[in-house]
């Protein structure tokens, strides 16, 4: 019996025991694996019943199951459905795509295009589940990080847009703007604020940022006049060119408007003023040179710009609806017809 017994200074003793814990490192990776596939799949089985409105497969379901055309043919037909707005179509590429094609990496990928197409469709709810969906298997995300942030935002949940841009953050130190911004919107839509402490909040994040200088102070003026010209910006002047012509003449402050020669020039053209003789904008040379003849036809009009994808929007915007970047909106005078109310009662 002496033969087969080891001591454990014996170095086959050692040899033994490392392949033991091998195998035993070996049994419980590969378990772990199995264990840990097997609940992505029900995960992604429970995420695909939440949205499964008919049981009855769909024609282009039954194609993609039947079909011997590789996914990346059906991805690129769902982004062509997506571009002609035709999301429903696109919507239900992914969705088949997903449950037939079981690669993680592939399924984290048509997850993304998926919470993105809910995203542009206005379905929120869903595209904030899909983005939850794709950080559970993969939290290290910032594309998922990113459209879940704007979902929160769109819900207007700024508080859990706040709580996930900390992630975001971590990966992406280069999007710290949006703390700021989220943080100015939690301010706005805070109901336990008074008016006056609103402007406050959002004066001290100025002064300690120097950014997102067209929400706060289109807040201010609208809100509290006087505290926005005492920490008024002239950096600003022009990209507050749509803000301050629409100012009411109480609202103005001739002190720091004469120190101004752009804001000289656009409440000269505005005609509330007369501190500009020509001006070297178009728009607002033109409008004086119509004021000094007696006309008053003319105004302006604006539109809004992007700065990063150049973008054009009719409506006034904090964050781009087109490439979603923050405090990038730039005006664009345009003149148009003045438009007078008549008169038209029958007494």
């Amino acid at each position: 019996m002496d033969t087969f017994y080891i001591e454990y200074r014996d170095p086959l003793f050692g040899v033994i025991l490392f392949f033991l814990l091998l195998f035993v490192i070996s049994f419980l990776s590969y378990w772990g694996g199995r264990y840990k596939a097997s609940k992505a799949h029900r995960s992604l089985e429970s995420f695909l019943g939440k949205f499964d409105e008919d049981s009855e497969s769909t024609p282009i379901a039954l194609q993609i199951y039947n079909n011997t055309l590789n996914n990346e043919s059906w991805l690129l037909l769902a982004h062509s459905y997506e571009l002609q707005g035709n999301f429903e179509k696109s919507i239900e590429i992914y969705l088949a795509v997903l449950s037939k094609y079981s690669e993680p990496l592939f399924q984290k990928e048509v997850l993304l295009l998926l919470g993105k197409a809910y995203f542009k469709a206005g379905f929120l709810e869903r595209a904030r589940v899909s983005f939850v969906q794709v950080l559970s298997d993969h939290p290290r995300t910032p594309a998922a990080l990113h459209y879940l942030i704007l979902a929160y935002e769109q819900l207007q949940q700024f508080d859990r847009a706040l709580e996930v841009s900390e992630s975001l953050l971590e990966l992406q130190p280069q999007s710290h703007p949006i703390q700021t911004y989220l943080k100015c919107r939690i301010i706005l839509v805070d109901p336990k604020l008074t008016i006056d402490e609103r402007c406050q909040q959002l004066c001290t994040i100025y002064r300690e940022t120097f950014s997102l200088g067209y929400l706060i102070f289109d807040y201010l003026f609208t809100h509290r006049s006087t505290l926005a010209w005492e920490i008024f910006d002239h950096s600003l002047a022009h990209r507050l060119s749509d803000i301050l012509w629409r100012l009411s003449e109480e609202k103005l402050d001739l002190a720091i408007i004469s120190r101004n020669a752009y804001l000289c020039e656009l409440f000269t053209a505005r005609g509330a003023l007369e501190l500009a003789q020509n001006s070297s904008v178009f728009e607002l040379d033109t409008l004086i040179a119509l004021r000094k003849c007696g006309s008053s036809k003319a105004t302006l009009q604006f539109e809004y710009a992007c700065g990063e994808c150049k973008q054009i929007s009719f409506i006034p915007f904090h964050r781009c609806p087109h490439c979603h970047t923050i405090d990038t909106v730039s005006p664009i005078l345009t003149l148009s017809k003045e438009h007078f109310e008549e008169n038209n009662s029958f007494q």
